[in-house]
C-alpha cells in the first residue's frame, strides 16, 4: 500500500481531492437537506404490511423508532461515506492491477467528477438510490471476482425490496454481466475449471432471474397497506417528527399498478424537454469517452474462438446498461434515470477493465495531444457545474452566463475527442492497410 501511494502520490492526490470536491454537496449548508420526500420514507416499515420500500425503515426502526431529519441525514451520510470507502478500495486494486500509462486514473476521475454520479447522490442524500447502486457495484465486483457469486440472487431479492426500481434500473445489468461471464468463460472448453465457474454462473443467472421476478410478483400482489389511507396516513405520521410527504405516503400505498398511473410524466411539457437535453448536453463528453470504450469492448470481444457468442453478450451487455430509457416517458425523475444509466455504464467499464476485455495500455485516443488539456477542461468544468438533480436534471437553464460557460466547455472537449478519435482510427486503418499491402 505504502509503496503504490509513492509510485503514484499524484494520482491519489488528485483522487482525494476530486471526491472530497464532490462530498461537498452533503455539507447542510450547501445541501440544507429541505428535500423531505427521501426522509418521509425512512419512516415506512413492515407494521403496515408487506408495504413496498418498507425494508429498510423497517431495520430503521431498531435504532429511528421515532424519526427526525437528524437521524435521516447521520444514516444516508453513514451509508454515503461507506459506499466511498468501497469505490477507493475497488479502485485502489484496479490501479494497482491494470494501470500502466495514467488511463484508468483519468477515467476514474471522470466517473467520480460527472454531474451524475457522486455529487447527485449527495445532493440527494437520503434516497434509496445510494442502496441499490451499492448493491449492483457489490455483484459485479463478487462477479469479477468470481468468488461467492451465490450472494448476489440475495442482493437483488434485498434491492427489490428496497424499491422496486431496481427490476429496470439495474437487474438488466447485473443479469447480463452474468451471462457475459458464462460467455466468455465458454471460449475455453479445454480448461475444468472455466467449465465448473461457467456452470456454477448459469445456475445463479436462473436463480437471481426467478427470484427477481418473484420478487416483482409479491410486491405487484401483496405490497401495499391492508389499512384504510387515512389511518395509514396517521400512523406513518405518529412515527415522524416531520411533516412526512402526501406524495411518499400515496407512491407506497396504493398497489405498483395504481402507482403507475399516479407517475406525471412530463415529456409533454417543454420546460422539461428543455431541461432534459440540457443535460444529456452536460453529459455529452461522459457518453462519448462510454461510447469509445464499448467500442473497444465489442473489438476485443471478436478476437477469440467462439466469437460470435461473446460479442453477442457484450452487445447485450451494453444494452442493458441503458435500461434506464424505458422509465423516461414513465415518470418524471429524468436525472435519476440518467444517473442510473451512467453508473450502469461506468460499472460495466470498470468490470470490463478487471476482466482484461479492456486493456487500458492499447487506449490510444486518451494519451498524448490535447487529450490531457481537454480533460483538466472538463474535470475542472464539473467540479465546479456540481449535480444534476433528480426531477429537474438540468436547474441552470435559467443561469446565461453559468449556462454558457459550460456548454462551451463542453463543446470544446466533444469536438476535440470527436477528431481525435476519428484520427485515431485513419491511422489505424492507414496502418492496417500497409501490413495488408
Amino acid at each position: 500500500m505504502r509503496k503504490f501511494i509513492e509510485e503514484r502520490e499524484q494520482e491519489v492526490l488528485l483522487l482525494l481531492i476530486t471526491m472530497l470536491a464532490v462530498a461537498r454537496w452533503w455539507v447542510p449548508s450547501v445541501r440544507g437537506f429541505e428535500n423531505i420526500y427521501p426522509a418521509s420514507q425512512w419512516v415506512l416499515s413492515y407494521d403496515y404490511g408487506l408495504i413496498r420500500r418498507g425494508l429498510l425503515g423497517t431495520i430503521a426502526k431498531m435504532w429511528m423508532p421515532i424519526v427526525s431529519i437528524k437521524d435521516v441525514q447521520h444514516t444516508a451520510l453513514a451509508a454515503y461515506c461507506i459506499f466511498l470507502a468501497l469505490l477507493l478500495v475497488i479502485f485502489y486494486f484496479l490501479l494497482k492491477n491494470k494501470e500502466k500509462n495514467g488511463r484508468l486514473f483519468r477515467l476514474i476521475l471522470l466517473f467520480i467528477a460527472a454531474p451524475a454520479t457522486l455529487s447527485l447522490l449527495a445532493r440527494d442524500l437520503g434516497r434509496f438510490d445510494l442502496f441499490l447502486i451499492m448493491i449492483i457495484l457489490l455483484s459485479l465486483s463478487l462477479l469479477s471476482l468470481n468468488k461467492h457469486v451465490w450472494l448476489i440472487p440475495i442482493l437483488m431479492i434485498t434491492a427489490m425490496f428496497i424499491h422496486e426500481s431496481f427490476l429496470v434500473l439495474y437487474t438488466p445489468t447485473i443479469i447480463a454481466a452474468m451471462i457475459f461471464v458464462y460467455a466468455w468463460g465458454k471460449r475455453s472448453e479445454i480448461d475444468s475449471r472455466q467449465k465448473t465457474a461457467g456452470m456454477t454462473v448459469l445456475r445463479v443467472i436462473v436463480v437471481s432471474t426467478i427470484s427477481v421476478l418473484a420478487a416483482f410478483f409479491i410486491l405487484y400482489k401483496f405490497g401495499y397497506p391492508t389499512l384504510g389511507y387515512d389511518e395509514f396516513s396517521r400512523l406513518v405520521q405518529s412515527r415522524a417528527t416531520f411533516r412526512v410527504t402526501d406524495l411518499s405516503m400515496r407512491e407506497c400505498y396504493y398497489s405498483l399498478k395504481d402507482h403507475t398511473a399516479l407517475t406525471s410524466p412530463y415529456l409533454h411539457d417543454t420546460g422539461s424537454i428543455l431541461d432534459f437535453f440540457g443535460a444529456l448536453l452536460i453529459l455529452s463528453p461522459v457518453i462519448l469517452i462510454l461510447l469509445n470504450l464499448w467500442t473497444h469492448a465489442l473489438r476485443n470481444c471478436g478476437s477469440h474462438p467462439n466469437a460470435g457468442f461473446q460479442r453477442g453478450a457484450c452487445w447485450l451487455f451494453f444494452l442493458a446498461t441503458l435500461s434506464g430509457l424505458i422509465l423516461l416517458p414513465i415518470a418524471t425523475d429524468y436525472g435519476r434515470w440518467l444517473s442510473a444509466i451512467t453508473f450502469c455504464n461506468f460499472f460495466a467499464i470498470f468490470f470490463l477493465v478487471s476482466k482484461d476485455i479492456i486493456k487500458v495500455e492499447s487506449l490510444p485516443e486518451y494519451s498524448g495531444g490535447s487529450f490531457t488539456l481537454l480533460f483538466v477542461l472538463i474535470i475542472l468544468t464539473y467540479l465546479l457545474f456540481g449535480p444534476l438533480h433528480d426531477w429537474e436534471p438540468y436547474p441552470y437553464q435559467h443561469n446565461l452566463i453559468y449556462s454558457s460557460l459550460s456548454t462551451i466547455a463542453v463543446l470544446v472537449f466533444d469536438i476535440g475527442f470527436i477528431h481525435r478519435w476519428r484520427s485515431v482510427n485513419a491511422k489505424s486503418r492507414f496502418q492496417s492497410s500497409n501490413q495488408e499491402d
